[in-house]
């Protein structure tokens, strides 16, 4: 627990709690020796603070000008961190992106999914990949822009059909100047920027200007362009007033969040996102989780809309305003209250808000039954139940590895997965590795699973019982079946063959896990073997450069292996010598 904070100033910032080793909270205050101390006073908190001020060992404070300042600072360093203790939105979804291949001398259009825009190449996100497409041919028809591979645009000799459909110019085969194709993907970005008749505007100066100077056909080749514009808008018309702006509601149920932000364009809805969050306690989180939500989502200028209607009353309205402003230099304003063409999206709004919460809590844990089953076949407690798996990996006996995968009702809990090293003297020896990993995880410090899984059969389940020492923990071994084939697996415990239905949800979650140990071992023995190939006592060695020494390993599968070889075996190489063979047997003394 932090008690000195004489060095934390009364100025706006960010504030950093650390524990021995890494960040676990950031937050930002306007007044940063007020808000840190608020986690020390004598009354009880919320949970989370509470945790906050067992944990913290020491804060850092990094003071701002102003509190804009410190919320976008605030969220650069979460999303670089990502602290353990900050609230995160829970999407993982990707979404479809029109993107615009700058790095290109004629940049292609194309469809990408991402998280978020990482760039000003990215210009959604939309509903759909259907919306995206129908857009992308929208483009095309109007500024004639390709959407061919970058290998397929620099093989061909001459136009593809899309070229004769008039829906590309060609630059493949020098049609189009790189310069009059980059005004034309500039327009593109016009016309999903801004309101359509912008646009149109554009395209009649430029129609008169050619026609003033009888230039006839790229006259012609405008006005085309002003009529594909008003029959796509046409096409498309949802709303008869082109309203332009976001709307973000939450929902707030028993401490649960669900929070859904609307894109409106030009009258269309042109894209929704939800998020959950749950143990929500304060009306602080609230400002802050609203704050959070609005300066990540925007990560591009492109995205910014002019106004954000929100549709709950927050305080601190204004400083997303200015927030906003330092890190797009464009004004934004936010507003309240949704005037009378507006109201439709804002009931879609709280619509999608409400049926966040609804999707996540009415869910049940994806191995609820699996669990259930567990916990009456081998008479343990439901409460807290947990399952880990134990599988070894080596590479011909060298850097052998323990992997351990950790299931609860939830399914994978990969922030509890664990690698040991297992000493090179056992390498293997998978009766001697299973000893000591099972000895590393059952010590007093560690809480011990409910049941152990160990991969093997019964010379491998007395290794881990032996290991067991007095932990209540149950270990169970799984043995794969006549040529490894699936379904045939044997299920043992100390109580001998256990008679599970290889239909039955247990038998599935007890090999889903043994795969899983099986992955994540091998995945710590490449790894450990990769980093050794990288770096060996062979690299010291005159006369052996990474290429022969990758001829080596791949000759004699380990490092040991080459110390080892009869000099009639190492001679064989190329380049390698009765010196060099001297300086390899160095090595073992």
């Amino acid at each position: 627990m932090i008690n000195d904070l004489s060095h934390v100033p009364n100025k706006p910032g960010v504030y950093q709690f650390f524990d021995e080793n890494k960040i676990i909270y950031i937050g930002k205050g306007k007044d940063l020796k007020k808000r840190v101390s608020s986690y020390f006073t004598r009354a009880i908190k919320d949970r989370k603070t509470e945790q906050i001020k067992k944990s913290a060992l020491r804060v850092e404070t990094i003071a701002t000008h102003t509190e804009a300042e410190a919320l976008i600072l605030e969220q650069q360093l979460i999303k670089e961190h990502k602290p353990k203790f900050n609230i995160l939105l829970r999407d993982d979804k990707t979404y479809p992106y029109i993107y615009f291949d700058l790095g290109h001398k004629f940049p292609s259009i194309k469809l990408k999914r991402s998280k978020q825009a990482i760039n000003a190449c990215y210009f959604g996100p939309y509903t759909s990949a259907k919306l995206v497409r129908e857009q992308i041919r929208s483009l095309q028809k109007i500024f004639k822009l390709r959407n061919c591979s970058d290998s397929t645009f620099s093989n061909r000799s001459r136009p593809c059909i899309e070229f004769q459909m008039k829906r590309c110019s060609a630059p493949c085969v020098n049609y189009i100047s790189s310069s009059n194709y980059l005004q034309e993907i500039d327009r593109a970005k016009l016309y999903l920027t801004s309101e359509k008749k912008q646009l149109k505007k554009v395209f009649h100066r430029k129609m008169s200007f050619h026609a003033d100077k009888l230039e006839f056909e790229e006259a012609a080749e405008f006005k085309k362009r002003i009529a594909i514009l008003k029959h796509l808008e046409a096409e498309s018309k949802i709303s008869t007033i082109p309203i332009t702006l976001d709307i973000l509601h939450f929902s707030l149920d028993n401490k649960q969040i669900g929070v859904a932000l609307l894109a409106i364009r030009d009258g269309k809805l042109q894209s929704t996102r939800t998020c959950y969050f749950k143990d929500i306690y304060q009306k602080d989180d609230i400002e802050e989780l609203i704050q959070s939500i609005v300066i990540q989502h925007y990560r591009s200028i492109n995205q910014l809309p002019k106004k954000i209607l929100i549709l709950n009353k927050i305080l601190t309205s204004n400083l997303i305003e200015e927030a906003l402003y330092k890190k797009f230099l464009r004004r934004v304003r936010i507003i309240f209250t949704a005037s009378g063409h507006v109201k439709s999206f804002a009931e879609i709004a709280k619509l999608n808000s409400k049926q966040a919460i609804h999707n996540y809590s009415a869910k049940p844990p994806l191995y609820e039954e699996h669990f259930k089953e567990l916990s009456r076949v081998f008479k343990i407690s439901y409460s807290n139940i947990s399952l880990e798996c134990l599988d070894i990996s080596h590479h011909s006996g060298s850097k052998p590895k323990a992997g351990l995968a950790h299931f609860n009702i939830y399914g994978p809990q990969k922030k509890y997965y664990r690698t040991y090293s297992i000493p090179n003297s056992f390498g293997g020896n998978d009766i001697a590795s299973i000893k000591f990993a099972v000895e590393k995880r059952l010590q007093l410090k560690n809480a011990p699973p409910s049941i152990l899984l160990i991969d093997g059969g019964i010379l491998q389940l007395n290794a881990a019982l032996l290991a067991k020492n007095n932990s209540r923990t149950i270990i169970l071994s799984i043995k794969k079946g006549s040529k490894r084939k699936s379904l045939t697996e044997t299920i043992y415990s100390k109580e001998g063959n256990e008679d599970i239905n290889i239909n039955s949800r247990l038998f599935s979650l007890l090999i889903k896990a043994r795969d899983e140990a099986h992955r994540f071992a091998i995945r710590a023995n490449r790894i450990a073997k990769s980093k050794s190939i990288k770096s060996s006592k062979l690299d010291t060695i005159l006369g052996i450069g990474p290429h022969r020494k990758m001829l080596l390993l791949k000759e004699f599968k380990s490092i040991d292996a080459i110390i080892d070889a009869p000099p009639g075996e190492l001679i064989k190489f190329k380049g390698i010598t009765d010196k060099v063979i001297e300086s390899i047997k160095a090595l073992k003394e």
